[in-house]
């Protein structure tokens, strides 16, 4: 016998990914109930909404249903509509989607250990207060293991944030560029990945669970590229979602660029833009080679005339920039002659290079 999960949605619509998200971790067949309208103070679900959920689940044969509801409910709700749908499984977007990331991403995992302790919490202090019972210190006991398991995950999770913030920051300190990825739920973002990487990768809707990034050689350029995990809904990245993916925060932060990647990328970069002032570009297919010649075109470059000693040493630097620039030629004459495009963010290294085998570097003048 297996669970069916039942998506529920009052907004008029359903949140973009949300069944492409939920579907791989159900039991059942997953359904989808969409109406339009208002929140209820009480149970999220307007009253209405809740009668024609009962009902569907009353209806069920296939065992006992989960209702996924498409919104934000504050512990409070979660507990009375858990109460009246019982022994119906209830949860909102953010856990579905904290559990899907939970996975193989610990901050995610934590921040639905810590939404579950809230709402174990309230259904702790509403008992309570049906009961009449309080300890000496003013609560029960039971209220007062579920504040100290908050605390202890809230602890938890600001330590696990700050990690994978780190991990971030400082990891590929030697490359000249950041590349993110970003694209929605079940945009090809993997694949692209993979191409400019080299990387051999799997592609799966929710998968990476958290930011994944390697070094990728575009011309001149030595890259950390990230891949990143689908976006829900059809706008920014949710508060509620950054908190689950804080590398996500971090490389977005400290990237040369953002490349837009899928259907309902357009929207996302400019509230990328918007809030990190960064540079966004909206691939024209969904290609490595549509990302290569996209970065190719962003990235800076300058190009110079190298001039070098004939020596082992000369040599040797020769042989390094054709692996690690781009070499447009090369002549042996009097000297060694070498002209070379580097990216930007290298031209100081080159010129450090050049003279310490004695030889010069001067910008490349295509008149002279």
């Amino acid at each position: 016998m297996t669970a069916p999960t039942l998506l529920v949605s009052q907004s008029g619509q359903l949140t973009q990914g949300l069944s492409a998200i939920v579907s791989p971790h159900s039991d059942g067949p997953v359904t989808t109930f969409v109406t339009d309208r208002p929140e209820d103070n009480q149970y999220y679900l307007s009253p209405t909404t809740v009668e024609a959920v009962e009902q569907r689940c009353s209806d069920s044969d296939n065992g006992p249903v989960t209702v996924v509801v498409d919104g934000e409910m504050h512990p409070g709700q979660s507990v009375d509509l858990q109460t009246r749908l019982s022994p119906v499984t209830v949860r909102d977007k953010r856990a579905a989607v904290w559990e899907w990331l939970g996975e193989a991403n610990p901050v995610a995992a934590t921040c639905l250990e810590l939404q579950q302790a809230r709402i174990a919490r309230r259904a702790a202090a509403a008992e309570q207060r049906d009961a009449a019972e309080q300890g000496p210190s003013g609560t029960s006991g039971s209220v007062t293991a579920h504040d100290e398991r908050i605390q202890e995950l809230r602890d938890t999770l600001k330590k696990r944030r700050t990690a994978a913030r780190q991990r971030v920051q400082t990891s590929y300190s030697s490359v000249d560029g950041r590349v993110v990825l970003l694209g929605r739920v079940s945009a090809p973002t993997t694949p692209i990945w993979a191409a400019l990487t080299e990387t051999t990768a799997t592609a799966t809707v929710g998968r990476p669970a958290q930011p994944t990034t390697a070094t990728a050689t575009v011309g001149p350029h030595t890259l950390a590229v990230t891949d990143t995990p689908g976006i829900l809904g059809s706008h920014g990245v949710l508060d509620w979602l950054q908190n689950a993916l804080p590398g996500l925060t971090a490389a977005i932060e400290q990237a040369t660029c953002v490349l837009g990647v899928g259907e309902g990328c357009e929207t996302l970069l400019t509230a990328i833009a918007e809030e990190f002032d960064v540079r966004c570009r909206t691939l024209p297919s969904d290609t490595g080679s549509a990302a290569r010649d996209t970065l190719d075109a962003l990235l800076e470059t300058s190009e110079f005339a190298v001039k070098l000693p004939y020596s082992d040493a000369a040599h040797a630097l020769v042989s390094d920039l054709h692996g690690e620039a781009t070499v447009h030629a090369t002549e042996y004459d009097d000297a060694i002659y070498v002209r070379v495009e580097v990216s930007q963010a290298t031209a100081r290294d080159l010129h450090r290079r050049v003279s310490e085998v004695d030889g010069d570097v001067q910008p490349y003048n295509s008149s002279e």
